[in-house]
């Protein structure tokens, strides 16, 4: 079954399938305007196999142009929608990409460049699905695309009529191409299959304990990534479920989402949920409408689950933030907490048909309660790595005839099965013969409010140390010297002298993957060359 005939059997419903700022679009709506972008993406030469670029944030035409694309079986290569405009030329050539999906504010600074090319490009409107007036302004501040014979308005696309006759496509080939973070190495760009993405949203009665039809989950995690793509858009969807988009996350926005009951369930980092906490009107708001909320894709400190899940008791919601893990390999989650069965700390069991495996360096299986290299054996696993045998090959591994996906990261399972979570492989460092992980440093600092964010990070000159990266809560009346010090204390107080920093940096910002994470690999060492 593909992405698209995964959400047919709501052809003919009338719930809701999309909210996007104070508009509604209806499951019978959806499938009509994929169909008919299917037409318009036909008439402009796109076919089967054709591999399409698309660099679009959160709207709706994001999201038909998804299921379009699928339903025509193209190959979707999906990047950041804030890419800059040389950067999406280099990822087209990369990918053999002749065909692009992207703003139209790309059009006025790029128009000698886009006149003369041999791409095709389809330019939409961000507007389009807002008010009336603001989609007419929006033309008034960039300049208008001209078309030709390749360059089109994606927008056009309504008048068409719907392609009521599309051929399937295999749903284990490849068909979405998604980038990784890469944050202590090279980005890859990671070829996944409907097949695969169509078994992580069957998982999803089993993560949320009953039927989700006709509730709403809050889409702000971008499409370009697998949370945000599997679970934000995909899972909702094929469970007859809306999609409650946002282009850029407004606190304000999901607060009266939540009072009008159009946002049931929210998935997203820690720092969605800390500006949420944040919120003086958040506390006050019919939180009773809540009734999931995930988080996953970073550090999570412990201080913030318990401080939002007092808040969901003191307002009589039945609502728990659970933690989860996942990675793009696999599509997205693999282990998440329940609200039946979680412990905190913890990013919960596996999901239904995936096993965890925690092995050494010599692929032995250890037992509970023995830190090693977590491995991922799922039908939610990726096909490879886009032209890269080698790095495929050292990632999904055959261990007594499964498949099994190697994660990098450390951790353990307990007696229990739950999975406890150490960090990165790669950032596991040794120091005096001793195994240092930094996650654990990290958490403790997490935790202070006089701190938004931190990272430690080794350095092997002039000899091996570590210094504490922070960025501090701008609303502290502490000084940084005052900081430093309970820190000190603090890591004293809790974890070996082999873990101490040797010196703690502010900063007003960390380095950043394309995708948000911490690029480790950004930091400068303050004490090197002394």
């Amino acid at each position: 079954m593909t992405l698209y005939e995964k959400i047919l059997k709501y052809d003919n419903s009338k719930l809701n399938a999309l909210y996007y700022v104070d508009k509604k679009v209806s499951f019978i709506q959806l499938l009509s305007n994929i169909r008919k972008l299917v037409t318009y993406f036909s008439k402009k030469g796109i076919k089967k196999g054709d591999i399409v670029t698309v660099v679009l944030p959160n709207i709706p035409s994001s999201i038909y142009t998804f299921y379009a694309l699928d339903a025509l079986g193209a190959i979707q290569n999906i990047i950041h929608p804030l890419t800059t405009f040389d950067k999406i030329i280099e990822t087209m050539e990369q990918t053999e990409s002749n065909n692009v999906v992207l703003l139209a504010t790309n059009y006025q600074d790029n128009e000698k460049y886009i006149n003369e090319s041999k791409y095709h490009f389809f330019f939409a409107n961000p507007m389009y699905d807002n008010s009336l007036l603001l989609r007419y302004m929006f033309y008034f501040k960039f300049k208008k695309p001209k078309e030709n014979s390749h360059i089109f308005l994606l927008d056009k696309f309504y008048k068409e009529k719907e392609c009521m006759n599309i051929e399937s496509r295999d749903e284990n080939e490849t068909s979405i191409y998604l980038h990784s973070g890469g944050t202590t190495g090279v980005p890859k760009i990671i070829c996944l299959s409907d097949y695969a993405i169509n078994n992580l949203v069957d998982k999803i009665e089993g993560i949320v304990e009953g039927s989700i039809e006709g509730k709403s989950m809050l889409a702000v995690l971008p499409t370009f990534h697998g949370f945000g793509l599997g679970m934000g858009v995909h899972g909702p969807l094929s469970c007859g479920a809306s999609s409650a988009l946002m282009m850029k996350f407004n606190a304000d926005k999901v607060i009266e989402w939540i009072n009008e009951n159009k946002v049931n369930l929210i998935i997203g980092v820690p720092v969605l949920y800390q500006k949420l906490m944040k919120n003086e009107k958040f506390a006050s708001s019919k939180l009773t409408n809540l009734e999931f909320c995930f988080i996953g894709g970073d550090n999570v400190p412990p201080s913030l689950i318990k401080d939002f899940n007092e808040v969901m008791k003191n307002n009589n919601s039945n609502c728990l933030l659970l933690e989860g893990y996942g990675l793009t390999e696999t599509v997205t989650v693999c282990n998440v907490n329940t609200k039946s069965n979680f412990k905190i700390g913890s990013v919960g069991k596996p999901l239904i048909d995936i096993n965890v495996k925690i092995l050494d360096d010599e692929f032995n299986e250890l037992s509970f309660n023995e830190i090693g290299e977590v491995y991922i054996n799922s039908n939610t696993i990726m096909n490879g790595y886009l032209n890269d045998d080698e790095s495929t090959n050292k990632t999904i591994l055959d261990i007594n005839g499964n498949k099994y996906v190697r994660t990098g990261d450390l951790g353990y399972l307990d007696n229990d099965g739950f999975l406890f979570l150490k960090g990165r492989k790669k950032r596991m460092f040794k120091i005096s013969g001793l195994n240092v992980y930094p996650s654990e440093v990290e958490k403790i600092i997490s935790d202070f409010e006089d701190i938004i964010d931190c990272s430690l990070e080794y350095f092997m000159e002039p000899k091996p140390h570590l210094i504490l990266y922070v960025i501090k809560n701008k609303y502290s009346n502490k000084s940084n010297e005052e900081i430093s010090k309970i820190i000190m204390n603090e890591l004293t107080n809790k974890v070996l002298k082999y873990s101490l920093p040797q010196q703690i940096v502010f900063m007003d910002e960390f380095p950043k993957t394309k995708v948000g994470k911490i690029n480790h690999q950004g930091f400068i060492d303050p004490l090197k060359g002394e």
